[in-house]
């Protein structure tokens, strides 16, 4: 009787290691079950953009007292809104002239001679022999740099006599002579070749057969999880910082953005769309993924409380094996008035949560894929259709679809399915390039419910991609033009971006 009784005991620890050491196993949704090397808790970096260099790194923990770009809090706050303003039209001008081609009145009226005679200035007043000629000039930040001056990085455009092409940062410095905010230094990045956008393969390409809708709008967009935030035209014009946190949303009428921040003083932040005050609305060390409600009112959002933070090692006599952190993310919703949270019954892991355009439901990605939360009677479930892999839910503007990204062998995509969870369809086909897998995620509607927005690596960076709302016509929504921003994406279900009116 000894004998056997010790015979389901032993058993049951072979299995357990043997589930430990085996091949691959069924995803769970313990934490973010996006990529085999991702972390259950990626902390929020601001890490510096890749290109160019002399962009200014940030840490997690660098306070920014408000929207206005301050690249370290060693810079003393002696400039004022005002000189913001000012040195916003004294940039912005510039950068309009050059587009006009009128070069040389650029530089009389908004730059000094040191700026003229620069290597930079002769370059652009046709001063310099060059084949190139310049074809578009954009603007893509302005920051304080020190107590008494600016920087602004505007991204040229060069052509040559033989049609190729060229990006290179142009980085000016302004100071303030006699009242006036004047570009006093110009120096050039390093030109990198601007190679064509590839045609899509496969489905992604053009199937529908119809004319390219044109994009209408504005998009905000963040860097990487817990760097700049970024407010663009959907039609590429007006890039400008925001501020920074993380998964920005546009609240309904498009006036401001709601985002996470992990750095002091955490919590969800709403933050005016023209730059202006920021106000925190609810304390929490860890939230992720605020979501408007259709009217404005509530802000769905999850925030980190309770589970397993770290790893834990389990043994029976000689047999050990180890149980990943399982962090509990817990579903709230915010009154946008004063910040009232109620808590509705949801999984104890629920991420990125959508409403539905009526405001009656919640989607979100939890223990069993895509679950949901009904409001009004309290009721939850999930998507019998759904896989444990399935995550970064968004509904159509009329709530007949909802989009989100899966796994499919190795790369991620972006797929579609009705409401009620049928009709399930891939959108994208991503490929690869030799081993390394190519990836579309983060998938956002246009406001009229027509395109999907979307991220990509398909060509090399990660760039913003829009297709129709079938997968047709998939193209780089803004070319190369953000490459300068070292756009990333870190596979932790965040929202990368935004789409409104």
């Amino acid at each position: 009787m000894h004998r056997f009784g010790l015979l389901p005991i032993v058993l049951t620890m072979l299995l357990a290691v043997a589930a430990c050491a085996g091949g691959p196993m069924a995803p769970t949704a313990t934490a973010v079950p996006l990529a085999v090397t991702a972390t259950p808790r990626p902390l929020p970096t601001r890490a510096a953009p890749t290109l160019p260099a002399e962009t200014p790194t940030h840490s997690a923990e660098t306070p920014a007292a408000t929207a206005t770009p301050t690249p370290s809090p060693a810079v003393p706050a002696q400039l004022s809104r005002l000189d913001d303003l000012l040195v916003e039209r004294t940039v912005e001008s510039f950068v309009s002239r050059l587009n006009e081609g009128k070069a040389d009145s650029a530089f009389s009226l908004f730059a000094t001679d040191a700026a003229l005679e620069s290597e930079a200035g002769q370059l652009l007043t046709g001063a310099a022999e060059t084949e190139a000629r310049l074809v578009k000039a954009v603007l893509l930040e302005i920051r304080r740099a020190t107590a008494s001056s600016y920087e602004a990085r505007i991204l040229l455009r060069w052509r040559g006599q033989g049609g190729e092409s060229a990006n290179q940062t142009l980085t000016a410095t302004l100071v303030e002579q006699d009242g006036l905010w004047l570009i006093d230094g110009l120096s050039l990045g390093e030109a990198q070749v601007a190679t064509p956008t590839p045609r899509a393969a496969g489905k992604r390409s053009g199937s529908s057969g119809g004319r390219t809708p044109a994009l209408t709008g504005k998009l905000v967009f963040q860097t990487n999880s817990g760097g700049d935030v970024y407010i663009i035209n959907a039609d590429g014009s007006g890039l400008r910082r925001l501020t920074d946190g993380l998964d920005p949303v546009w609240s309904p009428d498009g006036t401001q953005v709601a985002l996470s921040r992990w750095r002091d003083p955490r919590g969800v932040w709403i933050v005016q769309a023209d730059g202006g005050a920021e106000r925190r609305l609810f304390d929490w060390s860890e939230t992720r993924t605020p979501a408007w409600s259709p009217d404005g009112s509530r802000i769905a959002f999850v925030r980190q409380h309770g589970g397993r933070l770290e790893e834990v090692e389990k043994c029976f006599w000689q047999w050990c094996f180890t149980l990943p952190p399982e962090p509990h993310w817990v579903l709230g919703i915010l009154n946008v008035a004063d910040g009232h949270l109620s808590e509705p019954p949801a999984s104890e892991v629920s991420l990125a949560p959508t409403w539905s355009p009526d405001g009656s439901r919640l989607v979100y990605h939890g223990r069993q894929g895509l679950m949901w939360t009904d409001l009004t009677d309290n009721s939850s479930g999930h998507f019998a259709s759904s896989s444990g892999w399935d995550t970064s839910p968004h509904y159509s503007p009329d709530g007949t679809q909802i989009v989100f990204m899966d796994r499919v062998h190795t790369q991620w995509e972006i797929l579609v399915m009705n409401a009620d969870g049928s009709g399930r369809r891939q959108l994208t086909h991503s490929g690869s390039q030799g081993e390394e897998p190519h990836h579309s995620v983060a998938p956002a509607w246009s406001p009229d419910g027509r395109q999907i927005a979307f991220l990509s690596n398909r060509e090399g960076p990660w760039r913003i991609y829009v297709m129709n709302a079938d997968g047709s016509q998939q193209r780089a929504m803004f070319g190369s033009q953000l490459d300068g921003l070292g756009l990333q994406y870190g596979f932790a279900s965040e929202r990368v971006l935004s789409w409104s009116r």
